[in-house]
């Protein structure tokens, strides 16, 4: 599971025209709504447009640039090594994201690169991030306060007024992704523009040091500084002008599928919605899917086995006993893979400890739980527990809805197999629209809806 900000556009018979042109386009594009006056801003980052990861011996390594970006039009290529970007030496991940967001944009910035061991000096002139376009809905650049510093929230709503709407709020998956992406195919994109569509607010948050967001830099945060940020973005969306505050839902994908039942006991919420996620022991969940894995990926039944050994082995030593990741993989060299996580050692202890479905004993909301059948990470029983534990208590609140051929990612997968062989080759399908008309479905049958 990428980031973005403001693009500068560059007598009185002019000021004529530009008044006529501007109601014209009114006319065609009603205006976005105002953000409120008293909420904080942040400035807009500079953007790339390539991925990285760590690199051996040190700094980071391109693993993919997007065409049309910034780093495409000066060159850079999937394997380069960057060293430096400008002044500022670059030894991780998190050091490459804060000087790409320090740009500047609009000006060349020299990239030290090496690129098959050679030395290069690239000049990238970075780009000022793109804002969504949409004719129909508007993307509002807000912020939330948190612990003293500003993370960035997206609202996307529908153009003109309306008054007070229903609102939903998306608790993302693990990892270091920018949900303001100008990717028009992101799944957490189209779901906020789908339903913008049919009058419900969207908020999206983006994570603590990814894009225009201040705060420590994500790959150092744990889950329960996650979760306070998701606490402070479903109070805001609360709190917007535009948005009725007995009206607020709450979807969470993934591990966001352990935060919202979590705040929904905190906040109250009209209802949830979950997809693609854990009901059961952290620890008994990790060593399921690692079998599933193994299976798709062909690997003979013994060396299965002896890979389930040492995933227990690795995973309890770092989750359970909490021993130190170094000397860990020092006594087990194995374990440097099997504790590869997109996230920090104590954001993975604190999901280990936490008891997963606690939350949906106590809750007594509607609610909507969603399995892709192509998801290889995750599984059906899972789902069907967390509805089945609802229903026990609350007969009919919880609703179980499969959607074919839909993934982890929520992308149109196939079979398990057949995407799980793509994500091998570095691929992945197309947004699914059936999972918005599930959405939609479900909670236009609690709300008026605009038509789809």
């Amino acid at each position: 599971m990428s980031g973005t900000a403001d693009r500068p556009w560059t007598g009185a018979r002019r000021m004529a025209r530009r008044a006529l042109a501007a109601a014209a386009l009114a006319l065609l594009h009603p205006p976005a709504p105002a953000a409120a006056a008293d909420a904080p801003s942040l400035p807009r980052h500079a953007t790339l447009g390539a991925s990285v990861g760590p690199a051996d011996g040190g700094h980071v390594k391109i693993l993919s640039v997007l065409p049309g970006t910034p780093a495409a039009k000066a060159g850079l290529r999937a394997g380069d090594v960057v060293d430096a970007i400008g002044d500022r030496q670059v030894a991780d991940a998190a050091g490459f994201v804060a000087a790409v967001k320090a740009g500047p944009a609009g000006r060349p910035i020299a990239f030290a690169l090496r690129r098959d061991g050679a030395p290069l000096t690239l000049p990238v002139t970075l780009a000022a991030a793109p804002d969504e376009q949409d004719p129909q809905v508007a993307t509002l650049y807000e912020a939330v306060a948190v612990d003293g510093s500003l993370r960035r929230t997206l609202v996307t709503m529908p153009r003109g007024g309306g008054g007070r709407r229903p609102a939903l709020l998306i608790v993302g998956g693990i990892g270091c992704y920018s949900v303001d992406t100008a990717d028009p195919d992101d799944s957490y994109r189209r779901i906020a523009h789908d339903l913008g569509r049919r009058g419900i607010v969207v908020m999206r948050l983006e994570k603590s040091g990814v894009g225009d967001s201040q705060g420590p830099p994500c790959p150092t945060v744990d889950l329960d500084a996650e979760m306070k940020s998701y606490a402070a973005a479903l109070d805001a969306l609360g709190h917007h002008a535009g948005v009725d505050p007995a009206r607020l839902y709450i979807f969470g994908h993934s591990i966001g599928t352990l935060i919202a039942p979590r705040l929904a006991l905190k906040r109250k919420v009209a209802g949830l919605i979950v997809a693609e996620g854990v009901g059961r022991n952290w620890i008994e969940y990790e060593l399921a899917n690692l079998r599933r894995q193994l299976v798709l990926d062909r690997i003979p039944p013994a060396e299965t086995d002896e890979s389930m050994r040492l995933k227990e082995l690795c995973m309890h030593r770092l989750l359970v006993e909490r021993q130190d990741e170094t000397a860990i993989e020092a006594a087990e060299p194995g374990c440097k893979e099997m504790n590869a996580y997109p996230a920090p050692a104590a954001y993975m202890r604190e999901a280990a400890a936490l008891n997963i479905v606690e939350p949906w004993t106590k809750l007594s909301l509607p609610l909507l739980v969603i399995y892709g059948t192509a998801d290889f990470v995750t599984e059906e029983a899972d789902h069907r527990r967390i509805a089945d534990i609802v229903n026990a208590a609350h007969p009919g609140l919880a609703t179980l809805k499969l959607i074919d051929g839909m993934d982890h990612l929520l992308k149109v997968g196939g079979t398990e197999q057949e995407d799980f062989d793509r994500g091998k080759k570095g691929g992945k399908g197309a947004y699914d629209p059936a999972l918005s008309a599930a959405l939609a479905d479900w909670l236009c049958a609690r709300e008026t809806c605009a038509h789809g």
